[in-house]
């Protein structure tokens, strides 16, 4: 069924990923047309017209309601607007508005066969199968650059970094003992020896003292061995769900824009054609 004090005689369809312009008044007392879930949000005021922006990311049905208190009949004033795909609202545009239509109003009913509309069309027919193509071929190369290329590269050069700094590390301080056990072998080798024989006996008295601790210390440590075993697929896995981020990553903004600029162009010329003559 329908949604109560929601669902309106006469939905209002615009198409969906398609900067449009919405122009608002009123006849009687100030209202307020509004789609929360759409952010949008203008009044209308009796011998005003107000402009509002209007962009529906994706197709569905919208809700709204008068947010003006205006009278008794404020929470009987819905508004519904359905999002539809370009398509399907220049189908819309073309079914119910007839180009034959002669300087009388009259419509013409002889509608002769054109061989440049034919030819149009089945230009257009292959412009959008080459685009398809080209798009695919296009996503086909950059997952297989970025996932099999520029994942491994950004993989092996952070791994190879801290390999690296952990190796200088470690030679810089056995050159500075061998340095120190050339010059004094014996204090170097007392050094050396206490120094092992501290470590594993505070490895020992930790084991003793505190086993929850050790076996919680030890499970850590195959944690992190594990993983840095699997960073790779983690890696490929992070930058798969930041491909599918919100809206708020810039490359999500750059594709709606593009789709935006796409359909508005595609918009143009098909009313263009439509209308040509």
């Amino acid at each position: 069924g329908y949604y109560r004090l929601l669902e309106v005689d006469n939905r209002c369809i615009v198409p969906s990923l398609l900067q449009m312009r919405g122009l608002v008044t009123s006849d009687d007392v100030i209202h307020s047309w509004a789609i929360p879930s759409s952010s949008v949000k203008v009044d209308g005021v009796p011998g005003r017209i107000n402009q509002v922006g209007l962009c529906f990311i994706y197709s569905g049905v919208f809700y709204g309601q008068c947010s003006e208190l205006c009278g008794v009949n404020h929470s009987f004033m819905p508004v519904c607007v359905e999002a539809v795909s370009t398509k399907v609202f220049l189908n819309w545009i073309f079914e119910n508005h007839s180009k034959d239509v002669n300087n009388s109003g009259v419509v013409d009913s002889a509608n002769s066969f054109s061989l440049r509309g034919f030819l149009m069309g089945v230009f257009k027919k292959i412009v959008k199968v080459l685009k398809m193509l080209g798009s695919l071929y296009i996503m086909w190369f950059y997952y297989v650059l970025y996932y099999g290329l520029y994942v491994p590269a950004k993989f092996a050069v952070f791994g190879g970094c801290d390999l690296i700094q952990w190796t200088l590390k470690s030679c810089l301080a056995i050159a500075e003992w061998m340095w120190w056990f050339l010059f004094s072998p014996v204090d170097a080798s007392i050094f050396a020896f206490s120094y092992l024989v501290g470590k594993v006996s505070s490895g020992l008295w930790f084991v003793v003292t505190s086993p929850v601790t050790a076996v919680v210390w030890l499970a850590k440590g195959v944690w992190k061995g594990v993983c840095a075993i699997v960073w790779f697929p983690l890696t490929a896995f992070e930058a798969w769900f930041d491909s599918m981020s919100s809206f708020t990553d810039n490359d999500t903004k750059n594709l709606v824009v593009w789709h935006i600029y796409r359909n508005t162009k595609e918009f143009v010329w098909a009313l263009m054609e439509r209308y040509k003559d």
